[in-house]
């Protein structure tokens, strides 16, 4: 009797087995043939499928441009990209020395520029080290910060991005930013010239901007604009009023720069 009793359980193990097998092939057969694999296969996390989209997002949007580099996006690019967010290509245009030539090559012809400070503060969001280059890392980086997938989402998150720029914390963030952008990578100063489109853009509207700007372009007392004298003048707009009547030269420990333009303000006034 005992050796009936064990080929009984094994008959039976085996009727088991043959039941699993069944229905495992049922439910593969349902689904198509394929059966799930969850423990060799992990779903991209919801940050990496947005950054991933981004980066695609665009690419398709810049390939066709001239300068396209899977690696970069370049000064055609970041124009294409201008048009795809409809921002203001003011910015872009103080970027580039060729950049009518670039424009007529590309059938736009002449351009009725308008003052904007969009891709600069876009370039601050993605943490841009070269002007005018956003790398694919930077790119990537940018997006997933933002939280955006898709040009349409980058283009409607714009508007809060500028209007961010009134807290005077992130506003002073982002202009000693344009700095470090806006200089040549391996120079420690800014061409005079590239500071005068700077200020007039991220300074825009604010106590000597114009003068200050009008001051370098007449009297030209330097050619290059160092670190501490691109700080300073936002100090010294915030401090000193329009009217110069709050300034005192004989305890103030502004930049020389700044105290001539003062000189110069009162020899005008004189």
């Amino acid at each position: 009797m005992p050796p009936k009793r064990k080929n009984t359980e094994t008959a039976m193990g085996d009727n088991q087995a043959a039941a699993k097998t069944a229905k495992t092939a049922t439910t593969a057969a349902a689904g198509g043939g394929a059966t799930k694999e969850k423990k060799h296969k992990s779903k991209p996390t919801k940050a990496q499928a947005k950054a991933a989209a981004a980066d695609l997002e665009a690419k398709a949007s810049l390939e066709d441009d001239e300068d396209f580099d899977r690696e970069q996006i370049g000064p055609a690019g970041i124009a294409k990209l201008c048009e795809d967010i409809d921002v203001s290509l003011e910015t872009v245009k103080d970027w580039f020395r060729n950049f009518h030539k670039l424009l007529t090559d590309r059938g736009q012809g002449k351009i009725d520029w308008k003052p904007g400070v969009d891709m600069l503060v876009l370039a601050f969001h993605l943490e841009a080290d070269t002007m005018p280059i956003f790398t694919k890392d930077e790119w990537a980086k940018g997006m997933k910060k933002l939280e955006v997938d898709s040009v349409e989402r980058l283009k409607a998150k714009m508007a809060s991005l500028v209007e961010r720029l009134k807290d005077p914390t992130h506003f002073k963030e982002f202009y000693r930013y344009i700095f470090m952008f806006a200089k040549d990578s391996e120079q420690k100063c800014m061409p005079v010239d590239t500071a005068c489109a700077m200020i007039s853009t991220v300074m825009k509207g604010r106590p000597h901007e114009l003068r200050f700007v009008e001051y370098l372009g007449v009297k030209k007392p330097i050619k290059v604009i160092n670190k501490d004298q691109w700080y300073n003048f936002l100090d010294f707009s915030e401090t000193i009023s329009e009217d110069l009547s709050n300034y005192d030269g004989l305890s103030s420990a502004w930049p020389v720069l700044l105290d001539e333009y003062v000189e110069w303000r009162n020899e005008e006034s004189a």
